[in-house]
């Protein structure tokens, strides 16, 4: 038997793994959902969107509660891990910050926290949308020292177009990771509630 011959079953065997490869992956692409694809008539509500989500968390860091309400519809729903607000009150409340215990050490003055917003997903029906984002919180001691992640989790929100401006009329925060918080007591690790819960 010369080597050519000797290699022939292994090259066949080779072969028919290829092709069992290529039929499955194909398969599973069959099955795959597609991914929505960016059109004239989408850009400019995709844009808006993204727009809206980065304003809020602008507003966010400037410790602006009231502002916050206002990206949401009168009924909204901010369920932050678990702790769940509806409506413009609930949510200001949500976001307002409780005053500083008198013992507690002053914040150094170069401190400073931003959020950043990446691999965003979002749909747009008509006048509704989904959007899909990874948060990550990052913490600067100053100049002189390495930017430090403090917390990384997810936001699923769904969105309508009223009087021709984007509001948030479900959103569900979850974190991933983080230090303990005042949302430890309802917080249980979860998947999109968006595709498991009705309005």
């Amino acid at each position: 038997m010369n080597r050519t011959e000797s290699l022939a079953p292994h090259a066949t065997g080779g072969r028919r793994a290829f092709l069992l490869l290529a039929a499955v992956s194909l398969l599973l692409l069959s099955h795959a959902s597609p991914a929505q694809q960016v059109t004239a008539e989408t850009l400019l509500d995709r844009i808006q969107v993204e727009d809206l989500l980065t304003r809020y968390y602008y507003d966010l860091a400037q410790g602006k509660a009231h502002e916050l309400s206002e990206y949401f519809t009168a009924d909204a729903l901010l369920d932050v891990d678990g702790t769940v607000a509806r409506g413009h009150a609930e949510i200001k409340q949500l976001y307002e910050r409780p005053e500083p215990a008198a013992a507690a050490a002053p914040v150094a003055p170069d401190r400073r926290g931003h959020m950043l917003l990446t691999n965003p997903i979002i749909e747009i029906h008509g006048n509704t949308a989904t959007a899909h984002v990874i948060w990550t919180g990052v913490m600067n001691e100053g100049i002189g020292k390495l930017p430090q992640l403090y917390e990384q989790g997810r936001e699923d929100t769904e969105l309508v177009k009223q009087d021709g401006k984007w509001r948030i009329k479900r959103r569900y925060i979850t974190a991933d990771g983080r230090l303990p918080n005042r949302f430890d007591a309802n917080y249980r690790q979860r998947e999109n509630p968006l595709q498991n819960t009705a309005p």
